[in-house]
């Protein structure tokens, strides 16, 4: 099944345009802030006389966390399914927050342009580069510990952190260490750089992204 993720604002014409560039959509989620309900309620309504499934639901267009917490919802509650994200609409925070999403579920994130002279449909539905896969949101509870160590130690501004640290820390063992931050680095949400004898191991940009939309404890 194909879903459509959409945060928008008082503009809609970008979701029509979208909608019939991408075949086979069979369900919709409309994500307006609760300024905009009623333009999302009277465009579900057209949008249901050509078959479209539609659901809406509101998000705060100025909180980022509202916005990502949304759209990984409708993710974990469409498990297997083809999802896009039309990062068209709504304030830039949307915008941004909706980009983000699309990487953090694997989704296919797409813009609409404006038309400005004779360009076909085609040519302003814009494809953005597309993860290779989603990362997992439901990491073991291990590996959670482990992120959110190395998050801490970020915090702090501690470097150069190497798994023995690590398994002192949380009361591991350097082999089950060893297996949990291959898991991370898989995911990208840690690398590792080798330094003599020594394997450092740091957060990614993502594993910072990863624990502060996901509740870890990292600072805003």
């Amino acid at each position: 099944m194909s879903i459509h993720i959409i945060p928008h604002g008082r503009v809609t014409e970008h979701i029509k345009k979208g909608l019939r560039d991408h075949s086979s959509v069979e369900k919709v989620y409309l994500l307006p802030s609760h300024k905009f309900a009623d333009v999302s309620a009277e465009l579900a309504t057209e949008l249901e006389t050509f078959g479209y499934d539609i659901e809406i639901r509101e998000v705060d267009a100025f909180e980022l966390r509202s916005v990502v917490d949304t759209i990984v919802t409708v993710a974990k509650e469409n498990p297997g399914e083809d999802l896009y994200v039309n990062i068209t609409g709504g304030t830039n925070l949307m915008a941004g927050a909706a980009t983000s999403s699309a990487f953090f579920i694997g989704a296919k994130p797409y813009y609409v342009l404006e038309r400005q002279d004779d360009e076909s449909l085609e040519e302003l539905v814009i494809s953005l580069p597309a993860p290779k896969q989603p990362l997992t949101f439901d990491l073991s509870d291990a590996q959670r510990e482990v992120l959110e160590q190395l998050g801490d130690w970020d915090n702090e501004g501690r470097t150069g952190i190497i798994g023995r640290q690590l398994g002192d820390a949380l009361g591991v063992s350097s082999q089950k260490i060893s297996y949990h931050t291959g898991q991370l680095e898989e995911r990208g949400l840690i690398e590792t750089h080798p330094q003599g004898r020594r394997k450092e191991i740091e957060l990614t940009d993502v594993g910072r992204l990863y624990l502060r939309w996901t509740g870890g404890k990292q600072n805003d």
